[in-house]
């Protein structure tokens, strides 16, 4: 199987990480009824547990209120009003209407295939945006959505996609699967929630929305897809959480994430490889790392656990600094970043990591072609 036809829409709405990182600060001092703290105390703990500048230069946003400190006029932070801001309901509402917009700009710009799988954590609405799109195709075409499962999000879509593919039996003969991923993660904040494990999720993420398509034919431009592999690490299931709330998706991450991951990823790699008849060793050296940029240190681990150079993971680095962690939308905008770089030939090896509640650590091996 091969995956092509990459197509990402840039959020309109940038953030350098200074200014972030003040208007957060600001933000929860507005929220407090308690006036625990001053702006300028909030700013300093940012400084002190957020990602600075040199590892995340900008942030992008499909909502506005991250622009302006006038919080009378904000659309889901009216926290003069509302503390927490407003309720699930409505933050469902701006994701649905943004989210079908986008996927009408999409189909305008790119034929439909045979299947859409909808791939998201930060909004669920029935029907789906890719439904109501997929209803105009002059074809009828399916849609599944493969939704919650975070930071790793892409690899499920991608056994279903090739599940889809190679089933023609019991599911007849198709051409393409696009994978189609919305992820508006600026509408889960809780300003009244300034501990020091939320000043990290929310100083970290940020808004992504890309499509890709997977086909069983070579492109000219693409990635051949050899082996996807998942496993679940016993005993971190309190690690990292996605929870609903009622004002919106709450999420919990312990600081002992990266070394959790850096304690396991080369028994896992090695299991994955050898269980394949590859040799890691071998692989690892040709190999560029695409790593899901969670944080600067999830990379730092796997970059000494697996004992690489860091031009191998060149690529993960400069996307965090350039977007953040755009949650499941991260891997497939590393992806195209590779694909687009002529300075990485045909036939490299890519080896790529995501990571997410469970914990769960996934993998995939491709080769650019």
């Amino acid at each position: 199987m091969y995956l092509q036809n990459f197509h990402s829409i840039q959020p309109p709405y940038p953030k350098n990480q200074g200014d972030g990182l003040k208007w957060l600060a600001a933000i929860y001092k507005a929220a407090q009824k308690d006036q625990a703290y001053t702006e300028e105390e909030y700013s300093k703990l940012l400084s002190r547990v957020a990602c600075s500048e040199t590892q995340i230069a900008t942030r992008r946003f499909f909502l506005p209120d991250s622009q302006h400190t006038e919080w009378d006029k904000n659309q889901i932070y009216p926290v003069t009003q509302s503390p927490r801001g407003v309720s699930m309901h409505h933050r469902h509402e701006f994701y649905h209407k943004t989210v079908v917009d986008l996927f009408n700009k999409l189909y305008d710009a790119r034929g439909f295939p045979d299947d859409i799988i909808h791939v998201s954590c930060t909004g669920y609405v029935s029907p789906s945006a890719a439904q109501m799109v997929a209803v105009r195709a002059p074809k009828p075409v399916t849609v599944t959505h493969s939704y919650h499962m975070g930071c790793y999000g892409a690899f499920p879509a991608l056994r279903m996609a090739s599940g889809f593919l190679a089933n023609q039996e019991v599911l007849g003969k198709k051409k393409a699967v696009d994978l189609v991923h919305t992820e508006l993660c600026s509408l889960h904040l809780n300003p009244q929630d300034p501990t020091l494990e939320q000043m990290v999720i929310q100083s970290l993420f940020a808004d992504g929305v890309i499509a890709y398509s997977m086909t069983p034919d070579k492109p000219s431009k693409g990635f051949k897809v050899h082996s996807l592999y998942e496993e679940l690490v016993p005993e971190t299931s309190g690690a990292m959480e996605w929870m609903v709330s009622d004002w919106g998706m709450k999420m919990t991450l312990s600081k002992d994430v990266p070394s959790m991951v850096g304690q396991k990823i080369c028994d896992f790699t090695h299991r994955w490889l050898n269980a394949r008849g590859l040799d890691p060793a071998e692989i690892s050296k040709k190999a560029l790392f695409a790593v899901h940029p969670g944080g600067p240190k999830i990379i730092d681990q796997v970059v000494k656990q697996m004992d690489l150079k860091d031009q191998q993971v060149q690529a993960s680095r400069a996307l965090l600094k350039e977007r953040g962690n755009m949650s499941s939308a991260t891997l497939p905008h590393l992806w195209e970043k590779i694909l687009n770089d002529d300075s990485i030939p045909s036939g490299t090896p890519i080896i790529s990591y995501a990571f997410g509640p469970g914990l769960t650590i996934c993998a995939g091996l491709m080769e650019k072609v």
